[in-house]
């Protein structure tokens, strides 16, 4: 079964900060914004492996529902102890989890960096993933309509229904994202506008993976989103 290691703390409180890694990250980039979430917050951070995502699409599929099932009944059971609010922050492919656990339970706020719309889609156009791309042709004659068939259950665009109507969306997107195509970003945004979902966007010039990273060293963006809270 897929691996999934969590770095938690404070979980007695009645504020959660859920952190979701980039893919292909690397869980030291999020000391920083661990160690600026106020003491009277608790958070968990779920780092999965890279292999989570595979060239295999029925097991890249069976992999993510585990990740996502995983992360609610984490959070279900913490809220049967007793009330609590959660607040997601997802980077890249940590985003889709965020979006998907959002609409299963109750989340305030969300928080994405460089998020897409069509897991499918951002595949199968992304430069990051055109060997996996190449492989999963090759060994499972995948086609991109099929794959958006099979990934359904587990693509952003398939959400957006239940509790997350009532939650708060905050992204920063990149002009010059090549991993996630800006197109397919900016898909999110018409979606969220067309639900009347309460969202803000703020823009980059940054490539993918330096606002991954950026916005791991330099937390001010983190930091203001969590003054937020109420």
């Amino acid at each position: 079964m897929l691996k999934i290691s969590k770095i938690n703390k404070r979980l007695e409180k009645e504020k959660i900060v859920i952190l979701l890694d980039a893919w292909s990250s690397f869980e030291s980039l999020y000391y920083l914004l661990r160690e600026s979430i106020p003491k009277d917050y608790g958070y968990i951070q779920y780092v999965y492996p890279d292999e989570t995502l595979c060239s295999d699409p029925l097991k890249t599929k069976k992999q993510f529902l585990y990740l996502v099932n995983t992360i609610i009944k984490d959070l279900e059971k913490l809220n049967n102890k007793k009330p609590r609010s959660f607040y997601m922050y997802g980077q890249s492919l940590g985003g889709l989890f965020c979006i998907i656990v959002s609409d299963k339970i109750k989340i305030e706020k969300v928080m994405l960096i460089v998020p897409g719309y069509n897991l499918a889609e951002a595949f199968w156009l992304g430069e990051s993933t055109q060997k996996l791309k190449n492989e999963m042709i090759k060994n499972f004659q995948t086609t991109l309509p099929e794959l958006k068939k099979c990934w359904k259950q587990i693509s952003p665009d398939h959400y957006f229904k239940n509790k997350s109507y009532d939650t708060e969306f905050n992204m920063i997107l990149s002009k010059n994202d090549k991993v996630i195509p800006i197109a397919n970003g900016k898909k999110l945004i018409k979606l969220l506008k067309e639900e009347n979902i309460k969202n803000h966007v703020s823009w980059t010039h940054l490539s993918h993976r330096l606002e991954v990273l950026k916005e791991g060293i330099f937390t001010e963006h983190f930091k203001k989103w969590i003054s937020s809270f109420k």
